[in-house]
């Protein structure tokens, strides 16, 4: 095999993996997470909380959706309601029929009660099986919706999260570049895993306008290529689409920032800041994804009707059971 094309397939390989690598990271069981003990339980004893009732948009007065989109679970992080968000057109996305979500995995009780009382109809799941078997949803018992399996990054993704503690161990993460990672990855969504991206767009129209929640591990780049598109084909600006995704940077870097502060305090800033871009996100990741639409497509229209394989009589019933 020539040099330069063995080189292109590892890359390749180490892509595939985008989602899952920023949060694994900082959950795989490495030597160093020892020394983190004593101060990982004094820091969750003085942060102890009581439970608060869950405060779901669609529940509450119209007036104050928008402020609380993000909903407040006790063990589900980046669980966010798309509603209110305004087309083109002058119609709005509905609440209460679209989430966006980390994945579920450490739902309390109390946490599983409010997702019945949402009356889903269906939960995608955007993880790889190996992501799935580390950190199994928590769900309740006898569902009343439909989960769906949909893995965009499976055949044993967490080979880079390995390499990436490896290098926090020895010292070498500088060369690694997070940013760039990060853009070829978001290519990838909009190129290599168009089949699953279609099916996901088919399981929210045979919802027909019930609710439907999707998620991956940290609820940012799969799920958020996934809302992005969605909402484009509602019909949403791209610059409301692109303001949404950015969203999930500052709440997921606030879920994990005890976990940063860990890393700062034993590895130094620079582990801490290259692992902080990979739990965040940026505006030009998700540009990047569209510009390779618009490459491979040639357009975001032509990309809906050749590579997600929807009719206009698709788009016209999405847009009449999730706009009003």
């Amino acid at each position: 095999m020539r040099r330069g094309a063995g080189n292109a397939m590892l890359v390749r390989h180490r892509l595939m993996h985008a989602d899952v690598w920023g949060e694994s990271i900082l959950h795989k069981k490495a030597v160093y997470w020892a020394l983190f003990g004593v101060c990982a339980v004094a820091m969750t004893a003085i942060q102890f909380i009581p439970s608060t009732p869950v405060l779901v948009p669609v529940q509450l007065p119209e007036g104050q959706r928008a402020e609380n989109r993000l909903v407040n679970f006790e063990g589900i992080d980046n669980f966010r309601d798309l509603g209110g968000y305004p087309t083109a057109a002058g119609e709005t996305v509905k609440w209460g029929s679209l989430y966006r979500s980390a994945n579920l995995s450490e739902a309390s009780r109390s946490d599983q009660q409010a997702l019945l009382d949402m009356e889903l109809d269906t939960l995608i799941d955007l993880r790889s099986s190996a992501e799935k078997e580390a950190e199994p949803n928590q769900l309740p018992d006898d569902l009343p919706f439909k989960v769906i399996e949909i893995p965009v990054l499976d055949g044993g993704a967490m080979g880079l999260a390995d390499e990436i503690t490896a290098r926090i161990d020895d010292g070498s993460l500088a060369e690694f570049d997070a940013e760039e990672f990060m853009l070829s990855a978001n290519r990838q969504f909009a190129d290599d895993f168009t089949p699953q991206f279609a099916e996901f767009i088919q399981a929210v129209l045979q919802a027909q306008g019930r609710a439907v929640v999707w998620h991956c591990t940290a609820g940012k780049d799969r799920a958020g290529f996934a809302a992005a598109i969605l909402l484009r084909i509602l019909g949403v600006p791209q610059e409301v689409v692109m303001d949404d995704y950015a969203l999930s940077k500052q709440y997921s870097l606030d879920a994990h920032s005890r976990d940063l502060l860990l890393l700062k305090l034993f590895k130094g800033e620079e582990v801490a800041d290259k692992v902080a871009v990979l739990l965040g996100v940026e505006k030009p990741w998700l540009q990047a994804a569209f510009d390779q639409i618009d490459r491979r497509w040639g357009s975001f229209d032509q990309y809906v009707e050749a590579g997600l394989q929807l009719t206009q009589e698709d788009i016209t019933k999405l847009r009449a059971q999730l706009l009003e």
